[in-house]
């Protein structure tokens, strides 16, 4: 029997790749996906099935929070989202006006929550080194503080799920490359903030992606307005 990990997934490139190193390392995987009012929801939802699919995940799991809703330009429908020049990707001084206030602290806690319920192992996230750089709640920091915690949130008779971050120390062209090296389905994924047919190429995680490919020297499946 092997062993079960909840994998948190928003539909995007990192979490796709955990979740496939997750395959990778002998787990049996259970995707969760929190919808909390994002403008992208209805293609990441979309890409979360389709990679659930992909990847044989056990169950594909949707909770949905209004807590963000209004709070950010990527929850509020007349708030821009910030694109092109707006955006610095390669030398970020400051974390960008599309954070989330708590995002992962709260969606990781769901995560644990499910996954100490069904006794899973452990909660494969996607932080990764790039979003790091501007967003605290990616970094190693975070993660170890995370787990710390949770040994001490869960009830007697249970073991405390650990989260797993196998992209903490990687920048995104080593996550392309990656999950190029294990088959990650990324054709399937959508990094847009922007919920159109195709991604917009001009926010910042549509430029992350396209960073990533480009430096990774794997050829980009994804179609850009």
């Amino acid at each position: 029997m092997r062993p079960e990990a909840v994998c948190l997934s928003s539909g995007g490139l990192d979490s796709t790749v955990a979740a496939a190193k997750a395959v990778h390392e002998g787990f049996e995987i259970h995707l969760i996906h929190i919808q909390y009012g994002q403008k992208a929801e209805r293609k990441e939802k979309r890409a979360v099935q389709e990679i659930g699919r992909s990847l044989g995940a056990a169950e594909v799991k949707f909770v949905r929070t209004n807590l963000f809703c209004d709070l950010t330009p990527l929850t509020t429908a007349e708030a821009p989202i910030p694109t092109g020049d707006e955006v610095d990707i390669e030398s970020p001084k400051s974390t960008p006006s599309t954070w989330v206030y708590c995002r992962n602290l709260v969606f990781g806690s769901m995560a644990a929550a499910y996954a100490e319920a069904m006794g899973a192992e452990c909660v494969f996230v996607g932080f990764n080194a790039e979003e790091g750089r501007s967003y605290p709640d990616n970094r190693p920091e975070f993660v170890a503080r995370f787990n710390s915690l949770l040994e001490k949130s869960v009830a007697s008779f249970s073991r405390p799920p650990r989260i797993e971050a196998p992209l903490v120390d990687l920048l995104k062209p080593d996550i392309v490359k990656l999950g190029s090296e294990l088959g990650a389905p990324m054709e399937l994924t959508w990094s847009c903030y922007r919920e159109g047919e195709v991604h917009c190429g001009e926010c910042e995680a549509c430029q992350h992606r396209r960073h990533g490919f480009l430096e990774a020297g794997v050829v980009d499946p994804t179609e850009y307005r």
